[in-house]
C-alpha cells in the first residue's frame, strides 16, 4: 500500500461548491418568478377577465363618441321639455278647453289615458337620472379611450392574459435551463427580464391600466343591477306614454274639441312645440335610449367579471418580474465570467 505524503504547507484540494450552490439557486428563483406569474395569470382569472374587457369596451364603444353624448342629452332635453309644458301649459289649457278644473283634469287623464299618467309622473325621476348616466359616461371618454388601447390600438385586450402567462412558461424554461447551462440561459434571462421590464413602458401600459382602473373605480357606484332594472322600468313607462299619447289620447282629445287629427296637430304645433316635436322624435330617442341600456343590461357580468382586478397592480407585478430576471441573469453571466 502506497501512501502519498502532501507536500508541507499544503492540503489535499477540496472541490468548491459554492459556484454551484449558487447557480442552483439563481435558477430555483427564476423559476419561482415564471411560476409566479403564470399563477397570478389563474388565480385572477384573466382568461375570463381579458374577454370580459374586450367585449365591454366594443359594446361601449359606440355610446361614448361625442355624437352619441349630444344626441342623449339632446333626447333628454325634449323629454324634460315634454314634461315641463305638459304640466305648466298644456294641461291648463286642455282643462280650459274641456271646462274642467286642473284637478278634473288630471283625474280625467289618470281615467281614461293610465299610461300617459304614469309617463308625466315617471319623468321628473327618469330625466335626471338619465342626464346624470350621461353625464357619468361623458366624464369617462378619456379614461375610456386610454382603456380601449390596452394593450395597443391594435391589439385586443384578449391578448393580454396569454401574454402574461407566456411571458411565466418563458421565464420557468429560463430558469429550468439554468441548472444546465447556466451562461446562455443568464444571457437570455437578461433579455427576456428586459423585455418584460421596457415593453410595458414602451406600450404605456402602467398608465393606460391606471386609466382602467379609474374607469372601473368611477363606474362601480352607478353600474348595478338596479340601474339596469330601473332604467329598463322608466324607458318602458315612457315608451308607453308616447304610444298611447299618440294612438289615443290625441284622437279622443280631437273629438271631444271637435277638431280634426291635422287641426290637433296644428294647434299643438303653434302653442306646444315641445310636445308636438316630442311626438315625432319620442320613438327614435326611446330607440336609443333602449339601445343604451341593453349595453348596460349585456355587459352587467362583463363588468362584475373584470371589477375585482387591478390591472396597474399586475402591470407592476409583471414589471417587477422582469427586471428581477433580468438581475438573476446579469449575476449569473458575471459570475461565469469570474470562474
Amino acid at each position: 500500500m502506497t501512501i502519498t505524503a502532501s507536500k508541507p504547507g499544503t492540503s489535499p484540494a477540496i472541490p468548491s461548491r459554492g459556484p454551484g450552490v449558487l447557480n442552483k439557486a439563481i435558477a430555483v428563483l427564476v423559476m419561482l418568478v415564471g411560476a409566479s406569474l403564470v399563477v397570478i395569470t389563474l388565480v385572477s382569472n384573466l382568461f375570463a377577465v381579458g374577454p370580459a374587457f374586450e367585449n365591454l369596451i366594443v359594446d361601449f364603444r359606440p355610446a361614448l363618441t361625442q355624437s352619441s353624448i349630444d344626441t342623449a342629452r339632446a333626447d333628454i332635453a325634449g323629454l324634460s321639455a315634454v314634461q315641463q309644458e305638459f304640466t305648466t301649459k298644456l294641461a291648463p289649457a286642455l282643462s280650459q278647453q274641456l271646462q274642467m278644473t286642473p284637478t278634473q283634469f288630471n283625474d280625467f287623464v289618470a281615467q281614461k289615458f293610465p299610461a300617459v299618467a304614469a309617463g308625466m309622473g315617471a319623468l321628473p325621476v327618469a330625466v335626471p337620472t338619465f342626464n346624470g348616466l350621461i353625464n357619468t359616461l361623458d366624464k369617462q371618454r378619456p379614461l375610456f379611450a386610454s382603456a380601449d388601447a390596452i394593450p395597443t390600438k391594435n391589439l385586443p385586450a384578449t391578448t393580454v392574459p396569454w401574454a402574461l402567462f407566456g411571458a411565466g412558461f418563458l421565464v420557468f424554461l429560463i430558469g429550468l435551463l439554468m441548472l444546465r447551462s447556466p451562461k446562455a440561459a443568464g444571457a437570455a434571462a437578461i433579455v427576456v427580464g428586459l423585455l418584460l421590464l421596457v415593453a410595458p413602458v414602451a406600450l404605456s401600459l402602467p398608465a393606460k391600466a391606471a386609466d382602467a382602473d379609474q374607469l372601473n373605480a368611477n363606474l362601480k357606484p352607478v353600474y348595478t343591477q338596479a340601474l339596469v332594472t330601473n332604467a329598463t322600468g322608466a324607458l318602458q313607462t315612457i315608451g308607453a306614454m308616447g304610444n298611447e299619447m299618440q294612438t289615443t289620447m290625441l284622437p279622443a282629445l280631437a273629438t271631444q274639441l271637435k277638431m280634426t287629427p291635422q287641426q290637433l296637430q296644428t294647434f299643438l304645433a303653434s302653442n306646444f312645440p315641445a310636445t308636438a316635436q316630442a311626438l315625432q322624435t319620442m320613438p327614435a330617442s326611446m330607440q336609443r335610449f333602449n339601445g343604451l341600456v341593453k349595453v348596460f343590461d349585456k355587459n352587467l357580468a362583463n363588468y362584475n367579471t373584470l371589477k375585482p382586478v387591478g390591472l396597474a397592480r399586475l402591470i407592476l407585478v409583471l414589471m417587477v418580474a422582469g427586471g428581477l430576471v433580468a438581475g438573476l441573469g446579469a449575476l449569473t453571466v458575471l459570475k461565469g465570467r469570474r470562474i
